[in-house]
């Protein structure tokens, strides 16, 4: 009884082993981390996807900076230019020179800001009907021409401008002065040409112009024969290069405005009046033994008239920089420049030209003669000589 006791108990005993072994043990993930793993799961999709767009960018990229390099090494190897003035085009076509200002100031003795550009050395480039056509052509010829075409244009002058060449008047600030009208000289004496010499040379400067002319004779229609022209180191405008003719042409003005002022005298209705008459004419100034001439060749007008008949003239000289910050003065660029001439008519030295373009007898130069003796329907022109009586500052 004993002994099947025992046996029966290993059998259990054996029974409880074995079910033991067979039993599988789980482990569940929690909810949380199942949320958390899709989520890296989504965040590693989108970065395989960026990281693939990446790659094909850096490869573009990569292809674009290779050609940028060909390119820049094709541009070392092979410089393209293009030409933006005639210098630079000339330079297209193996033709090389430098641009030269015509129009360059050049500094005085003085050290003064004046502009001193050359003055023109053709006397009938300003006293020609021909190479100035109507309906106000100029008129005279080189005898009496005035001293700017000398050929000494770019010579400084003695002295300094504001060195005064005549006697000034004298007057306080705001005073009235009728002889002189220069009541406001206090202000503008800094900035005016008081030496004639000075004053000379600043009515002779020219402002000098270089332009391309078409032209139906003459003239050049390839770049490369524009490029070998004289004065092509002034020119800054492009040559047209559509195959028409071409040349350079040269033109001046003066750097200032030249004014006479002379008085109308008339009468009206049984009244005498008296009207100013300001006109502006291209005038120079000479020096004749020790005293200075304002000579002027122009066609029969009110000045041409009144100053002859009257026996005087008033003239301003003025140059105007719009850009200048100061309001006067030669040592700084000024807005306001120049001098106030006082004339009286020279009748000796004055000549009269007729109708056709010829001396009217009895008043060529050196025939003096007296104003109420001219017939003024027989007078085509007149080359006035307006003697200096003074130069003042202006007001």
């Amino acid at each position: 009884m004993k002994k099947k006791f025992t046996l029966s108990l290993l059998c259990a005993s054996m029974v409880v082993l074995t079910g033991c072994k067979d039993e599988e043990v789980i482990f569940k993930t929690s909810p949380e981390v199942e949320n958390q793993l899709q989520q890296y799961k989504v965040q590693n999709d989108a970065l395989t996807r960026a990281n693939t767009q990446l790659l094909a960018i850096n490869t573009q990229l990569t292809s674009t900076n290779n050609t940028l390099k060909t390119e820049i090494e094709d541009l070392k190897n092979n410089p393209i230019v293009k030409p933006y003035d005639f210098a630079s085009q000339c330079k297209m076509e193996g033709i090389e020179f430098d641009y030269v200002n015509p129009n360059s100031p050049t500094t005085s003795t003085q050290s003064l800001s004046i502009n001193m550009t050359a003055t023109t050395e053709d006397c009938t480039s300003c006293h020609n009907a021909q190479i100035n056509p109507g309906p106000h052509p100029e008129f005279g010829n080189c005898a009496n021409c005035h001293d700017g075409h000398n050929g000494n244009g770019t010579l400084p002058p003695s002295g300094g401008p504001t060195d005064p060449t005549f006697n000034q008047p004298e007057f306080a600030a705001g005073a009235i002065d009728g002889k002189t009208g220069a009541s406001g000289a206090s202000f503008y004496t800094p900035g005016s040409y008081l030496n004639a010499e000075w004053l000379k040379k600043q009515l002779d400067a020219q402002f000098n112009i270089y332009r391309w002319k078409e032209v139906t004779t003459g003239g050049v229609t390839k770049l490369a024969s524009a490029c070998g022209l004289d004065n092509r180191q002034h020119m800054m405008d492009m040559f047209p290069n559509d195959g028409k003719a071409y040349e350079i042409e040269h033109k001046y003005n003066a750097i200032g405005a030249k004014l006479v002022a002379t008085v109308n005298k008339f009468e009206e209705e049984g009244v005498k009046v008296q009207t100013p008459n300001i006109a502006t004419f291209g005038y120079g100034l000479k020096e004749i033994d020790g005293s200075y001439f304002v000579t002027m060749n122009i066609m029969k007008t009110n000045t041409c008239y009144n100053a002859i008949m009257n026996g005087e003239a008033r003239l301003s000289y003025y140059e105007y920089d719009p850009a200048a910050l100061e309001k006067t003065g030669l040592e700084v660029p000024s807005r306001n420049r120049g001098a106030r001439i006082i004339t009286k008519t020279d009748y000796k030295q004055t000549s009269l030209i007729d109708l056709n373009r010829q001396p009217l007898p009895g008043f060529g130069t050196g025939e003096e003669f007296t104003p109420t003796d001219v017939n003024w329907d027989s007078v085509g022109s007149c080359s006035l000589y307006l003697k200096v009586e003074n130069i003042i500052p202006l007001g």
